[in-house]
């Protein structure tokens, strides 16, 4: 007997067989990389910026580059840099080249080892840094809101922060209202050069080799006790 199948229950079959074949699609998934999320979904244009550090442990003395790539936005002013630990702090700006990379090396002698914190900023879409430090005069190592004029924390003097406790204050003022700055973290690893165990200079005398003796050969033996037979025997003769 032939079974016959309703209308319904083939469109049931149909959509079941679309739903396997085809799963629901959503946001494509991001990746963070440095800090910074690199989504695929991104809208064309918006302000972007990824960086890395080379080598991410490098040792005292040894160059270290920081690179990456910004786009969206207004970047003509290039790119701003804030490596800082301690009481170091290094600010400075890269220009941002017609394929979107920048780049930018440091010296590292003299400097003392340290977890140092890296974090490159992108002036976003109206091409100014809402974020920036004063280098000089009395405000020297504040960190102000140039969009407000507002102090936003210290990097040096009385209620400075340092280290990591800075990098999260800056983190946070990028996401200060009004201000449009873009930004990525990442970290450098200085360490101090292995200590090498001292030469010394010491010589250690040579052994001074002893001369031994060589044995007698028989024929030396021989050649004696038949001199010393002739010897008695001429004078037992006399």
């Amino acid at each position: 007997m032939k079974r016959s199948y309703s209308l319904g229950s083939i469109l049931c079959i149909v959509l079941l067989i679309a739903l396997l074949a085809f799963p629901a699609s959503g946001a494509d998934a991001s990746t963070a990389v440095n800090g910074t999320v690199l989504a695929s979904s991104a809208t064309p244009g918006q302000p972007f910026i990824s960086a890395e550090v080379l080598p991410s442990q490098a040792t005292v003395g040894e160059p270290v580059t920081v690179s990456g790539v910004a786009t969206g936005g207004n970047l003509t002013s290039g790119v701003q840099i804030w490596i800082f630990a301690g009481n170091y702090i290094n600010v400075s700006t890269a220009p941002v080249n017609a394929d979107n990379t920048f780049s930018k090396t440091y010296q590292t002698t003299g400097l003392p080892p340290a977890t140092y914190y890296v974090i490159v900023q992108s002036p976003g879409e109206n091409g100014n840094l809402n974020i920036v430090m004063e280098t000089s005069g009395q405000f020297s190592g504040q960190v102000v809101n140039t969009k407000t004029g507002d102090l936003v924390f210290n990097f040096t003097g009385t209620g400075s922060v340092q280290d990591s406790a800075a990098a999260t204050a800056l983190s946070n003022a990028f996401n200060l209202p009004g201000v449009d700055d873009v930004y990525t973290k990442c970290t450098l690893d200085l360490v101090a050069p292995e200590t090498q165990a001292p030469v010394s200079t010491t010589a250690v005398p040579a052994p001074v080799a002893t001369t031994q003796k060589s044995p007698l050969s028989l024929v030396t033996l021989i050649a004696g006790a038949g001199i010393a037979g002739l010897a008695l025997a001429w004078r037992s003769r006399r």
